[in-house]
């Protein structure tokens, strides 16, 4: 996000997470890299408190563990709260590890689902909100 933002400056990121690091860490980045005016960090479960059909871009690398255990509910559960926020003909990127099976949940959550990129250890795709 913060190189995105850079690069635009009419941009404004919107950055969540449920852990207290991860915000303190993107607060931190944001304020290094001279955008902290232009992007909001909170403390979150997905995107809860962003209304409907808000958001036209969204990029996403879910967690798959809780705990030690691999748990894909944390994936879906965050690309239905992504497909909520998306307006129509938005887009949600999203990079995964390439051992896990997410295309034919976000083909359903989400909508039309591309590889943008493979290797063996990470798979990124986009995928429209119809």
């Amino acid at each position: 996000g913060a190189t995105l933002a850079l690069r635009h400056p009419e941009l404004r990121v919107y950055a969540s997470d449920e852990s207290a690091a991860a915000v303190a860490s993107a607060r931190a980045t944001a304020t290094a890299n001279g955008i902290a005016d232009r992007m909001t960090v909170v403390r979150d479960d997905a995107l809860s408190t962003l209304p409907d059909a808000s958001a036209s871009f969204i990029a996403l690398n879910p967690p798959f563990h809780r705990g030690a255990a691999i748990d894909e509910t944390i994936a879906r559960h965050l690309f239905a709260d992504a497909a909520r926020v998306l307006r129509p003909g938005g887009e949600l990127w999203t990079v995964w590890n390439s051992a896990l099976r997410y295309r034919p949940s976000l083909e359903k959550l989400v909508g039309s689902t591309r590889q943008i990129a493979r290797t063996p250890k990470f798979t990124v795709t986009a995928s429209t909100r119809r």
